[in-house]
């Protein structure tokens, strides 16, 4: 009896070791390779957030709500934040001094259709969601297979060079992709898609990437990408799942450059009960473009429709920081330049009110800038409502970029 026993309990050792084996040489890679770069930039807080554990730091967890049917209403929803910790772009991708478009759709009203984006087939309408308590603005799906593009007049706005960041929200079931469809005008069979699955990202038709496995869960996800003269890298979460050198297939059709692009989502989700729409909360795309300074002196002024305000607000909006703070540096680097900051509005409203508020947002501008440490004497601010417009009309596109901040170079005293 006791010979049995003791059989039994050897047996089940071997067998927990081998499974704690397995385990270990799965996670254990991931976890000793952090830890040599911990000290550098994060790149991937999911292993982080478990150094933290190691170490004794504790963390709240949010646990996953279920989403509600947003197709008729503008409910606010509450979502899951992923165990990956990916809640924010990682820092820098894009420098904002190359900046073609930004979008955080914090600005938009629920229901209606995002205003810095062009409609190409299906159905996508504005919402909050709150994640960790943060109230957030998304653009999520209606239909199951829709298709949106950047409201830019310029077709030819990508080049041969050029970043695309997004943060998307990922159900983790079914066939649920966001695909960045890279156009190029001049030669449609050198067009280009990178496809972004539940822990997948495909470059092309058949390259097929995955993170390592037992890491993607419900929740938030990062997907950056590099363009440089073919070379294309892909990053999902802070890990390189593309590196590839040359990105063209077909000789005769090379792919060196790309004109504009097409975010292409499918939502096999959305019209079930519940509903769970695909999410998308930041979008930004940045050129080889040049420096703030040398935009500046080229055209004298510098036109920005990415700083951003509470809606009927002069309240700045935090991601409009980061190229408020590009230029306090621009203005740090180079001590002769005196700039009047000028605020501009769309049609909405009343004359008085539209004047009143621009006056208001471009001083808000202006405390920002002296906060990090401009001269005063250097800046002036003025407002002038909606009385210079740069695009005609009233739809949802002209009056996004009638809406902005410029900011004119004075002249040396």
């Amino acid at each position: 009896m006791k010979t049995t026993k003791l059989i039994k309990n050897i047996a089940m050792f071997c067998l927990l070791l081998t499974f704690s084996s397995g385990f270990g040489q799965d996670v254990g890679g991931i976890i000793s390779k952090k830890a040599k770069n911990r000290a550098n930039k994060q790149i991937n807080k999911t292993v982080d957030d478990g150094l933290d554990a190691i170490e004794g730091k504790d963390k709240k967890k949010t646990s996953p709500k279920e989403d509600k049917n947003t197709n008729t209403n503008s409910d606010v929803v509450e979502v899951s934040t992923n165990s990956m910790g990916s809640t924010v772009p990682l820092d820098n991708f894009i420098d904002p001094g190359t900046a073609i478009f930004v979008d955080d759709f914090n600005t938009e009203r629920p229901t209606e259709f995002p205003s810095k984006w062009v409609q190409v087939k299906g159905a996508l309408q504005n919402n909050q969601v709150i994640t960790n308590g943060k109230k957030d603005g998304v653009v999520e799906t209606i239909s199951g297979y829709s298709t949106i593009k950047p409201n830019i007049s310029n077709e030819n706005y990508l080049g041969s060079e050029f970043k695309v960041e997004m943060k998307a929200y990922f159900h983790n079931k079914g066939n649920e992709q966001y695909v960045i469809k890279l156009k190029n005008s001049e030669d449609p069979y050198a067009n280009h898609d990178v496809r972004i699955g539940n822990g997948v990202m495909w470059n092309g038709a058949d390259n097929i990437s995955r993170l390592p496995s037992g890491i993607w869960k419900e929740g938030w996800h990062t997907i950056q990408l590099s363009f440089n003269k073919g070379y294309m890298k892909g990053y999902l979460d802070g890990y390189m799942l593309v590196n590839d050198p040359d990105i063209t297939t077909n000789e005769d059709h090379v792919r060196k450059m790309f004109t504009n692009l097409e975010l292409y989502i499918i939502s096999p989700s959305v019209n079930k009960n519940p509903s769970k729409p695909e999410m998308v909360t930041y979008f930004a795309i940045g050129g080889k473009g040049h420096d703030l300074y040398t935009r500046l002196k080229t055209d004298g002024r510098l036109v920005m429709n990415n700083i951003n305000f509470e809606v009927n607000s002069y309240n700045l909006t935090s991601d409009s920081f980061t190229v408020l703070d590009q230029i306090a540096a621009m203005m740090a680097q180079n001590v002769e330049v005196r700039l009047n900051i000028h605020g501009h509005t769309d049609s909405d409203g009343s004359d008085t009110s539209n004047q009143t508020l621009s006056e208001n947002r471009a001083l808000s501008v202006m405390k920002y800038l002296t906060g990090k440490g401009v001269d005063p004497g250097r800046l002036s601010s003025a407002g002038y409502g909606e009385s210079n417009p740069i695009a005609e009309g009233n739809s949802p596109e002209a009056k996004a970029k009638n809406r902005r901040v410029e900011f004119v170079l004075m002249e040396q005293k």
